[in-house]
């Protein structure tokens, strides 16, 4: 429990003990469970946003993705991490079609 130990707990209860005394220590240590119970409420629903936040943001990042792979498929090119690679490839691609496209044009013979 936050690192304490039994010793440490004695101390602190002796020492409030003596600081409030036997007839108000119970006052005292009820409000303490309410600040506590109104505390573990607030850090609930901070950590509650926070993981929706979060989550939207995964989402976010997912429909990125997703947007991508579409539009790698619509052209043709494939997703990779390295997207530059990918690119060379397509152009690579391209180029040999246009020249082997080109060569039989060359290589036909005229009806002159």
């Amino acid at each position: 429990m936050f690192g304490l130990g039994w010793d440490h707990l004695v101390v602190i209860f002796v020492v409030a003990m003596v600081v409030f005394g036997p007839g108000e220590l119970p006052n005292v240590m009820r409000q303490l469970g309410r600040t506590m119970k109104t505390v573990n409420k607030v850090t609930g629903d901070f950590r509650k946003q926070f993981e929706d936040a979060v989550r939207d943001a995964e989402k976010e990042l997912d429909l990125k993705d997703a947007r991508a792979a579409i539009q790698d498929a619509m052209t043709g090119t494939p997703l990779t991490p390295d997207r530059t690679v990918a690119a060379r490839d397509s152009d690579e691609k391209a180029s040999t079609i246009a020249q082997t496209s080109a060569a039989p044009a060359a290589a036909a013979p005229t009806n002159s």
